[in-house]
C-alpha cells in the first residue's frame, strides 16, 4: 500500500484510522443508498387488509340409494386489499446514525488538534456548537434542567483535544483517535446509565435533536465540494501530458455549460417554470460525483489553506468527517420517511452546485481562459488565480445561491424547520407522548404544509382514535400538495363502505392517473370492480396490477381468489399453474381450495406454525389440512390442540375443533371424531344444525343408517335445510319406508323446488306394491325399492327385481346387493354362485368392486376357508376404506388358529379404526370374554359399542348379557328397555327369556360360591 503514490508519507499511525474512517464513509454511503430505495417502504410499509370470504368445499362423497351425499367443508379463500400500516419509528437507522457520528465526532476531535491555534479555537467552536444541538440536558442526567451536562460533554472534548494540541503536539494521530473515542465512550456511558429513560428514547433523542447540527454540516459539505464537478471537467480537458492531446478552451467550456445548465433546467422545474423533466438527473448523484471529485480537490488546494492546517492528516480526515456526516444526515431522512428533509437537501444540491458551478466557470475563464486555449495544463495552477480571486469567487456564488434560496421565498428554511419537527414528534410519538407529538407534527405541516411525513403522522394518530373524518381530511391536504401512491390507497380505504363505492372508485383512479405503474393501486381497483358484475373491468386491472408487478405473488393471489369464486375454471386452472411454486402464504392457502374443488392431490410441504399470528397462518393450515384428509397423517393434530388452547385464537376456535374431528374421523380416529363434533354442535347453538348433518353423513359413511336418519333429525329440527331430503333417503336405505315416506314429505317444509321433486318420486315409489314396481317403475326405481324392502323380501322377489334391472351400472348394482341379501340369510352356496355371476359384470375398479370383494371375503371367512382367505385379502381391490375390513379378519382368523395374543392386538386395533362396525365389535367382545372370563374389556366394547351405535340391536343384546355376567343387574334392564324399540316384540320376547335364563345362571353361580 505505501508504494501508491496517495499513501506515501502516511506513517502506519495515521493510514489505518484514516482507512477506517473511508471504510465507515463507505459504510454510511451505503446506508443511505439502501434507505434512499427503501426508506419510504420501511416508515409507510405497505399492510394488507384481509377479506376472508367462504366458499363450501367437498370433504367426502357418501353414496346412499343412488343418490351421493356431500359433505361439503367451509374452504376459507382470502382476498388482499392494499393498505398503509401505521407509521413506525426507524430505531435501527437512529443507532447505526448515532454510533457512526459517535465516531466522527472523535475523529474530528482528533483531527482539530493537529491543528495551529487560531484554526484549532475555530474548530473548537464549531464542535461546541454542535454538542450543543444535542439538548442533552432534557434528559435529566443531573436532576434539575440546565446546561450541566452540555458543560461536561465540552469539557471532556475541550480538555482533552487541547492537551494534544498544546502539550503533546508531537503525539501519533491513532493515539489521539483512541483518547477522543474514550472521550465519546465515556459521555455515551454518562447518558445511557443516568437517564432515567430507555435506551431507544435516549438514541432517538439525540439523533432528533442533532439533526439541526447534521443538517448545517451537510449544507457546509455542499458548499465545500459544490464546484468540484466542474473542477473535475477542468482535470479532464487538461490532464493529458502532450498538449495536442489535451482539448481545447471550447471544449471545456461547452461541456461545462451543458452542465450548468442542467442544474438550471433542474432548478427552473423545481420552482415550477416548466413542468416536464427534460433531463432524468438525480441530484443525489451529482453530489456523490462532487463528492468523490472533491477528495482530489481537497489535496489540491493544500496550497491555499496550508497556512491553516495540513492536508496529512487534517484536511483529509475532516473531508472524509463531513462526507460522512453529510451521508448520514440525507440518509436518515429517507430512513425515516422525512421528505420535507429530502426535498430540502435535493433542493440545496441544486442551488449551491447551479450557484458554484456556474461561478467556477466564471473564475477559470476570468483567470485561466487564454492558457486554456493555449492547452496549457491548467488544473496544476487553477488555484492560483491572477485576476479573479478565490475570495471572489466564493462570495459571488454565494451571492447567487442565496438569490436562488430568495427566488423560492425562503422555502428551504421553511423545509428545514419542518423537518426538524418532524423528527421531535417521531420522538414524542415513540415515548407515547401523544399531545406533544401532535403538537410537533402540526408545527412541521405550518412550515412546510402538505408534507407527507407530518401528515400523515397526524393521520395515524387520528386513525388510532377512530377519527375518520378528520383522518381524510389530512389525507386530502396532503395529496393536493404532494401526491403519494400510498395515501391515494388510503384514503381510499376510508371509503370502503358501500355506498361510497363511488368515491372510493374515484380516488383511486386519481391514484392510477398520477402513479400509473403501482401495482398495488390497480390491485385494489381489481378488488373493487369484483364487488360488481364488470367483470371486464377486473379483468383490465388485474392484468395491469400483474404487468407492474410482474413478481407480486398478492396480485397472482386475489386473482385466483377471484376466478375461484366465480367458477371460472379455465382462468383458475391458468393462474394454478404458473403461480404452482409461489411461497406467499395466501396465494398457497387458495392454492389448497382450488386444489380441494378441483380434486387434485396437495402439493407442497404441510403448513403447520408454530402460532396462528396472521389470519393467513390459520386460512393455509385449514385449508391444507382438509384437502389432506384420508390420508391417515395424524401430525396435525398435537398444532391444532396448541391453536386450541391459545386465548388469541379464539376467533377460530369453533373452525379448529371442527378441524380436529375431521381429521380424528377420516384418519382412523372415529369415536374422537364423533365426540369432538358432538361437542361442538352443543357448544355452537347457531350452527348445531350443520354439525348433526355433518354426524350424520358419518354415519352414512360407516353404514350406520338407523343413526345417520338420527343424526339427520336433530339437524332437521334446528332448521338445516340439506338435512330435509336427507332424512328420507336414510330411513328408506334404513329399511324404514313407511318413516322414510313422512319424513320425504316434510320436504315441502323448505321451499326447495328441486328437493321437493325429488321427495315426492321416492315417496311415491316407496308407497307402491312390489308388482307395480316390476311393471312400470325405472330401472333405477326398482333398484331403490330393493334396497329399501330389501330385508323383507324373499329371494324370488330379490331376484324378480334383479332380473328386471337392465341398464349396466343398475345391474352391476343390483347384482351386488343380491350377494349381501344371500350373506344375510346365510345361503352360502347360492352367495358364491350370486358372487361369480356378479364378479362378471364390474369394473376392475371402483366401489361396487370393492363391495363385492368384500362380501368374497366375508363368505370365506364365514365358511372356515381361511388360507384362501388370508392369501386373497391384499390381492383382490378394495378402496381405503374396505380395506380396515382386514384388520377384523386378521383377528378372526388369528383366534380360531389360537394364537391369542396377535387376536387380542389385532382386534384392539380393529374396534378402534371399526367402531362403527357391528359384526367387528360383536366378535371382539366374544373373543375378550373368553380370553379374559373375569376382566372387563369385553364389557367395554359393548358399552362403547351401543354408546357409539345405539341403534344396533345384537350389541344391546350382548351388552345385556354382559351386564348380567358382570352383575350390572339395572344396566342390563336399561339395555332391555332400548331394546324394545329395535327387534319386533316377537324376537324381543324370545331375547327377553335368554335374558332372563341368564340371570338365573349368574345368580346360581354366585350363591355356589358363597357356599
Amino acid at each position: 500500500m505505501s508504494k501508491i503514490k496517495f499513501w506515501q508519507g502516511w506513517d502506519t499511525h495515521t493510514r489505518y484510522p484514516y482507512l477506517f474512517l473511508m471504510l465507515l464513509g463507505v459504510l454510511a454511503l451505503a446506508l443511505g443508498v439502501y434507505y434512499y430505495f427503501a426508506g419510504e417502504a420501511s416508515v409507510f410499509a405497505w399492510d394488507k387488509i384481509t377479506d376472508l370470504q367462504v366458499v363450501p368445499v367437498p370433504v367426502s362423497e357418501v353414496p346412499g340409494l343412488l343418490e351421493r351425499f356431500t359433505l361439503s367443508a367451509d374452504g376459507y379463500l382470502l382476498f388482499e386489499q392494499y393498505d398503509v400500516a401505521l407509521p413506525g419509528v426507524n430505531t435501527v437507522a437512529a443507532t447505526l446514525l448515532l454510533l457512526i457520528l459517535a465516531i466522527c465526532l472523535a475523529f474530528y476531535a482528533a483531527a482539530i488538534s493537529t491543528m495551529r491555534q487560531l484554526p484549532y479555537f475555530a474548530g473548537m467552536l464549531l464542535l461546541m456548537l454542535f454538542l450543543a444541538t444535542f439538548n442533552f440536558d432534557l434528559l435529566d442526567i443531573f436532576g434539575a434542567a440546565g446546561q450541566t451536562t452540555l458543560l461536561v460533554s465540552i469539557l471532556l472534548f475541550a480538555l482533552c483535544s487541547y492537551a494534544f494540541q498544546a502539550f503533546f503536539p508531537n503525539t501519533v494521530f491513532g493515539l489521539r483517535v483512541l483518547a477522543m473515542l474514550g472521550v465519546v465512550a465515556v459521555l455515551g456511558l454518562l447518558l445511557f446509565t443516568e437517564a432515567d429513560f430507555t435506551a431507544e428514547l435516549i438514541i432517538l433523542h439525540l439523533v432528533s435533536y442533532s439533526s439541526l447540527g447534521l443538517l448545517a454540516a451537510t449544507v457546509l459539505f455542499m458548499l465545500w465540494v459544490s464546484y468540484e464537478n466542474v473542477n473535475a471537467l477542468l482535470w479532464i480537458n487538461t490532464q493529458a501530458k502532450m498538449p495536442e492531446r489535451r482539448f481545447s478552451m471550447w471544449h471545456f467550456l461547452l461541456i461545462s455549460v451543458l452542465y450548468v445548465s442542467s442544474l438550471l433546467l433542474m432548478y427552473l422545474r423545481q420552482v415550477g417554470y416548466i413542468s416536464a423533466e427534460v433531463l432524468p438527473l438525480n441530484a443525489y448523484v451529482i453530489l456523490l460525483l462532487s463528492t468523490v471529485a472533491g477528495f482530489w480537490g481537497m489535496r489540491q488546494r493544500e496550497a491555499y489553506y496550508g497556512n491553516l492546517f495540513p492536508f496529512r492528516p487534517t484536511g483529509a480526515v475532516l473531508y472524509l468527517v463531513f462526507a460522512t456526516m453529510a451521508f448520514l444526515s440525507i440518509g436518515y431522512a429517507f430512513a425515516t420517511a422525512n421528505d420535507s428533509l429530502t426535498l430540502l437537501y435535493r433542493n440545496l444540491i441544486i442551488y449551491t452546485h447551479l450557484a458554484f458551478g456556474f461561478g467556477f466557470v466564471v473564475y477559470v475563464m476570468i483567470n485561466f481562459g487564454r492558457l486554456l486555449e493555449q492547452r496549457l495544463p491548467v488544473h496544476k495552477v487553477v488555484y492560483e488565480p491572477k485576476t479573479f480571486s478565490l475570495f471572489s469567487f466564493f462570495i459571488m456564488s454565494l451571492v447567487i445561491c442565496v438569490v436562488l434560496i430568495m427566488r423560492t421565498h425562503y422555502r428551504s428554511y421553511f423545509q428545514a424547520q419542518a423537518g426538524y419537527y418532524s423528527y421531535i414528534g417521531d420522538l414524542y410519538r415513540a415515548s407515547d407522548n401523544d399531545i406533544l407529538a401532535k403538537r410537533f407534527y402540526e408545527e412541521s405541516d405550518i412550515y412546510d404544509n402538505g408534507n407527507v411525513k407530518a401528515n400523515y403522522s397526524l393521520s395515524a394518530m387520528y386513525r388510532q382514535q377512530d377519527e375518520r373524518n378528520r383522518e381524510i381530511l389530512l389525507l386530502k391536504d396532503a395529496l393536493e400538495r404532494r401526491p403519494n401512491p400510498k395515501l391515494y390507497v388510503r384514503l381510499a380505504n376510508l371509503y370502503d363502505e358501500k355506498q361510497y363505492f363511488f368515491e372510493k372508485l374515484y380516488v383511486l383512479q386519481q391514484g392510477a392517473e398520477q402513479f400509473p405503474e403501482s401495482a398495488e393501486i390497480y390491485n385494489n381497483l381489481a378488488l373493487l370492480y369484483t364487488q360488481t358484475s364488470v367483470q371486464d373491468s377486473t379483468e383490465y386491472y388485474f392484468n395491469l396490477a400483474q404487468q407492474y408487478g410482474p413478481g407480486n405473488e398478492v396480485v397472482r393471489s386475489n386473482r385466483l381468489a377471484y376466478y375461484t369464486r366465480q367458477a371460472m375454471l379455465e382462468p383458475a386452472k391458468a393462474v394454478l399453474e404458473e403461480s404452482s411454486k409461489g411461497k406467499y402464504e395466501a396465494l398457497r392457502s387458495n392454492q389448497a381450495v382450488l386444489r380441494q374443488l378441483l380434486g387434485m392431490d396437495p402439493r407442497g410441504d404441510r403448513f403447520m406454525p408454530d402460532s396462528l399470528k396472521q389470519v393467513e397462518d390459520f386460512t393455509l393450515f385449514y385449508n391444507q389440512t382438509i384437502s389432506s384428509l384420508s390420508k391417515g397423517d395424524t401430525a396435525c393434530l398435537k398444532p391444532i390442540d396448541s391453536y386450541l388452547s391459545s386465548p388469541g385464537n379464539q376467533i377460530f376456535y369453533s373452525d379448529l375443533l371442527f378441524l380436529k374431528g375431521l381429521v380424528h374421523h377420516y384418519n382412523g380416529l372415529p369415536r374422537e371424531g364423533r365426540r369432538v363434533v358432538e361437542n361442538l354442535a352443543l357448544q355452537m347453538e347457531s350452527q348445531s344444525g350443520y354439525y348433526y348433518n355433518t354426524l350424520a353423513l358419518w354415519m352414512l359413511e360407516e353404514k350406520n343408517y338407523r343413526a345417520a336418519a338420527s343424526y339427520f333429525k336433530q339437524a332437521k329440527d334446528r332448521g338445516y335445510p340439506q338435512a330435509y331430503l336427507s332424512h328420507g333417503y336414510a330411513l328408506a336405505i334404513a329399511h324404514q319406508p313407511v318413516a322414510a315416506v313422512e319424513a320425504l314429505q316434510e320436504v315441502a317444509y323448505t321451499g326447495n323446488e328441486a328437493a321437493m321433486a325429488v321427495a315426492q318420486e321416492l315417496a311415491a315409489l316407496l308407497q307402491q306394491d312390489l308388482d307395480t314396481v316390476l311393471a312400470e317403475g325405472t330401472d333405477k326405481e326398482k333398484l331403490q325399492y330393493l334396497l329399501t324392502y330389501l330385508p323383507s323380501l324373499t329371494q324370488v322377489q330379490v331376484d324378480a327385481l334383479v332380473n328386471a334391472v337392465q341398464e349396466k351400472d343398475l345391474k352391476r348394482h343390483a347384482v351386488v346387493t343380491r350377494v349381501d341379501y344371500l350373506l344375510g340369510k346365510r345361503r352360502w352356496k347360492a352367495a358364491y354362485d350370486a358372487i361369480q355371476k356378479a364378479s362378471a359384470l364390474q369394473r376392475p375398479e371402483g366401489e361396487l368392486r370393492s363391495a363385492l370383494n368384500l362380501l368374497q371375503l366375508k363368505l370365506w371367512l364365514y365358511t372356515e376357508k381361511y388360507d384362501v382367505l388370508l392369501n386373497r385379502m391384499d390381492r383382490l381391490y378394495l378402496t381405503d376404506r374396505d380395506r380396515r375390513m382386514q384388520l377384523y379378519f386378521k383377528a378372526r382368523v388369528a383366534e380360531v388358529r389360537g394364537r391369542k395374543e396377535e387376536a387380542a392386538a389385532r382386534y384392539e386395533q380393529a374396534v378402534k379404526i371399526l367402531a362403527y362396525d357391528e359384526e367387528t365389535l360383536l366378535a371382539a367382545a366374544n373373543f375378550f370374554r373368553k380370553y379374559d372370563p373375569g376382566g372387563e374389556k369385553a364389557y367395554n366394547i359393548l358399552l362403547s359399542g351401543i354408546t357409539y351405535n345405539p341403534f344396533a340391536a345384537e350389541l344391546h343384546k350382548a351388552y345385556a348379557l354382559e351386564s348380567i355376567e358382570q352383575g350390572l343387574y339395572s344396566y342390563a334392564d336399561q339395555a332391555t328397555e332400548t331394546l324394545k324399540d329395535l327387534v319386533p316384540p316377537s324376537e324381543y320376547a324370545t331375547f327377553i327369556k335368554k335374558l332372563v335364563q341368564k340371570r338365573q345362571e349368574v345368580e346360581a353361580r354366585a350363591e355356589d360360591w358363597q357356599q
